[in-house]
């Protein structure tokens, strides 16, 4: 099974602005930040990556002393624009370098979010070796350099050139490090998970927290690289021992000289506080208004912790062996807000997916454009077949299949646009046009001829009723539904002597349909089905060709590249 590296782990190049609480010479940090969410056409689109990278940019702005000048996003990026993004922050880092006075000390931080596997990051249908990469963040001027990979199998980076974890560096009050930190979400041959209940990578998710104080465990304000690392490691860790993708070890490769730590945020820089007291205990969940998931971390009796946010409201939820809780709490510019024990109240496997898992025949949120042929049977008594031959007489041309009884088959096709909203769930819109039939007939010195065709523009749902790991089933069974107008359109032209006129009419009826039918998925990108649905609508006010209405079993075929 091909593992993909989700790179939330090419750690933003960053530059931080001064920072005297943090070292006695002046210290500017960079910040490249990478999110892809696609890593090519084999392989499933993730939904965290791109807005992973945009909640680490945005919490290095605001408590990592990056200057806005100083940092480079990346979303969705070809390989082309990470080659040109590199030359940048190189670039930009030696200048300051040369500038009088001179900086204390330049940091680099680049964080990658995406696809990769054991050999690289996967930009689209293109891949950045971990090597390459390697020998590129060497190439920077920087004092310390630090990467930071969230991906399946990210591991490996640790591995190049002989890098190998190491016991967790010494911390004192200096801070002259030099060298480089390299951080990987999973191990090498383990997949990097992310999670619809926090909307993010575990890995971000819980290394972000850290960031914003729930990793300050010294509780002097500011979060080290070590404080960091370890809180993301023991909570990605914890949970995802349970989880379907299995348990997810993120790695390290630390080599620093000097004494000291790297401080990556100062939560004493916001301006906005919400503190969980000494006495609170339990697993807490901060999300703001709008329900997104800011903060996660377990708290133990006796510990102070201030988390640094943004002015706003949120809930605060704590998840104990009895149930659970929840308090709100104001917080405004300039404040800091205690959460008492008394304004809790009483408040019940979650569904995970691997970054880059080899999920081949996944499609939620994939779009696909089908066409469709087929044969649509058609009830009531068609028009008798037979040839002119005295006034009065009729005559029937048209693609008439089959005349049996009291029915006609007829052939149709067209094209369908279908949205999977999730695996088991899909939005259909459909055009299919049933074939022109035509017919004549003479009285006296008087000829009519006209011709019809029908138009039905069906918009429904489709439903997978089977259970299971639909990502990874090639077959694909649905039932469907559908409604939508059905028009017929109709010309007919008079010859009375040497005189001609003609007219045209239409006609509109609301139709309905309710079938089923399999895809079965060669991949991705490409599929076959056949499906059976019943019609119904009501009649057309007069016969033009052999019809009044459509009702009745309709069978195609369609044929799929998404």
């Amino acid at each position: 099974m091909t593992r993909t590296v989700s790179a939330s782990v090419l750690s933003s190049v960053l530059a931080l602005a001064p920072a005297p609480g943090w070292c006695a010479a002046s210290l500017e940090r960079y910040t490249l930040v990478i999110g892809a969410n696609s890593g090519g056409a084999n392989r499933p689109q993730l939904l965290y990556a791109v807005s992973d990278a945009e909640r680490f940019a945005r919490v290095m702005i605001e408590l990592g002393g990056v200057a806005p000048p100083n940092e480079i996003v990346l979303k969705q990026p070809k390989l082309h624009d990470l080659i040109v993004a590199l030359d940048t922050l190189t670039r930009r880092v030696a200048d300051a370098r040369k500038r009088t006075p001179p900086v204390g000390r330049t940091e680099v931080i680049l964080y990658y979010s995406g696809h990769a596997d054991e050999q690289g990051l996967l930009l689209g249908d293109d891949r950045y070796s971990y090597r390459t990469l390697r020998d590129r963040l060497d190439q920077i001027p920087a004092d310390v350099r630090i990467a930071v990979l969230d991906a399946c199998s990210s591991g490996a980076f640790t591995r190049v050139k002989g890098g190998r974890a190491r016991p967790p560096f010494m911390i004192d009050e200096a801070a002259d490090m030099r060298g480089h930190a390299f951080l990987t979400s999973s191990a090498e041959t383990e997949a990097a998970q992310e999670s619809d209940r926090i909307r993010a990578s575990y890995f971000t998710h819980y290394l972000i927290s850290g960031f914003r104080g729930a990793a300050d465990v010294s509780g002097d304000g500011k979060v080290t690289l070590n404080e960091a690392y370890q809180f993301a490691f023991n909570e990605t860790l914890g949970r995802t021992v349970d989880t379907k993708g299995g348990a997810q070890h993120p790695s390290y490769d630390i080599s620093l000289s000097g004494t000291g730590d790297v401080v990556m945020t100062d939560v004493r820089q916001t301006t906005a506080t919400l503190v969980l007291g000494e006495d609170l205990e339990g697993r807490f969940f901060v999300r703001t208004a709008s329900q997104e998931l800011v903060v996660e971390l377990y708290k133990p009796r006796g510990r102070l912790v201030e988390l640094a946010v943004e002015p706003g409201t949120y809930e605060v939820r704590v998840e104990r062996e009895k149930g659970s809780v929840t308090a709100r709490a104001e917080v405004v510019d300039g404040a800091r807000v205690a959460i008492d024990p008394r304004q809790f109240g009483p408040v019940a496997m979650e569904p995970t997916r691997r970054r880059g898992d080899s999920t081949r025949y996944a499609i939620t949120g994939r779009n696909r454009i089908e066409m469709r042929l087929g044969s649509w049977r058609v009830h009531g008594p068609p028009v008798p077949v037979h040839a002119v031959t005295s006034p009065g007489a009729t005559v029937f041309f048209g693609e008439i299949v089959d005349v049996q009884g009291d029915s006609a088959a007829s052939a149709f096709g067209g094209f369908a646009y279908t949205r999977f909203v999730r695996e088991n769930l899909a939005a259909t819109v459909a055009v299919d046009g049933v074939g022109v039939s035509s017919d004549a007939s003479a009285s006296g010195k008087t000829l009519w001829t006209g011709t019809a065709a029908a138009l039905a523009i069906p918009v429904g749902i489709r439903w997978n009723p089977l259970r299971g790991d639909h990502t990874t089933q090639a077959f694909k069974p649905f039932v469907a539904a559908a409604i939508g107008p059905v028009a017929r359109l109709a010309n007919r032209s008079v010859v009375l002597g040497r005189a001609v006129s003609a007219e045209s009419t239409a006609r509109t009826r609301v139709g309905g349909q309710l079938g089923g039918g399999i895809d079965v998925f060669a991949g991705r990108s490409f599929s076959l089905g056949t499906s059976v649905t019943y019609n119904v609508m009501s009649n057309f006010p007069e016969r033009d060709g052999v019809w009044r209405n459509f009702n009745g079993v309709q069978g195609f075929k369609r044929f799929a590249p998404d």
